[in-house]
């Protein structure tokens, strides 16, 4: 706030990013449709536009929907697509974190319950996740699954 600025004024300006850039809102409740007319040029009504929530999974925005800002809020128009590798085949994944759980399930068929998921950790030792481990994703991630059990010497 500059020196200049009430309170009340700067509360005027609601900081928000879309799509990584800084934008200042003069409301606190928006619809979809005035957060969509805030970047130049204005992102299209044929594109989602979605909030951003932090260690939650994303959604996106309804058509009409009001909105309560608050300072801070983020919001992108394009899923941002990370790739990941589980035993060598490639898959592309819009969430940011994902439980051992849900990645167990990404492969047709998923990973069987007799096998262990393990991240490929370079020049370190690899990290066996468990079910309700959260894993950050990251583009280029590889996982490898291997059997959970070895029995040396069984038939």
């Amino acid at each position: 706030m500059n020196a200049s600025e009430t309170p009340a004024a700067a509360e005027r300006h609601i900081p928000v990013f879309i799509d990584g850039h800084e934008y200042a809102s003069r409301a606190r409740r928006v619809t979809e449709a005035d957060l969509r007319r805030l970047p130049r040029p204005p992102i299209p009504d044929g594109k989602e536009l979605w909030l951003d929530i932090p260690d939650e999974q994303d959604r996106p925005l309804a058509e009409g929907e009001t909105i309560e800002l608050a300072p801070g809020m983020r919001f992108f128009s394009e899923p941002y697509e990370i790739t990941i590798h589980i035993d060598r085949t490639r898959y592309t994944m819009t969430k940011k974190r994902m439980t051992g759980l849900e990645l167990r399930a990404v492969p047709a068929p998923p990973v069987a319950s007799d096998r262990d998921l393990w991240l490929d950790i370079i020049d370190k030792r690899d990290k066996k996740i468990a079910d309700d481990d959260i894993v950050r994703l990251r583009d280029g991630m590889r996982f490898f699954t291997a059997p959970g059990r070895i029995n040396p010497g069984a038939r």
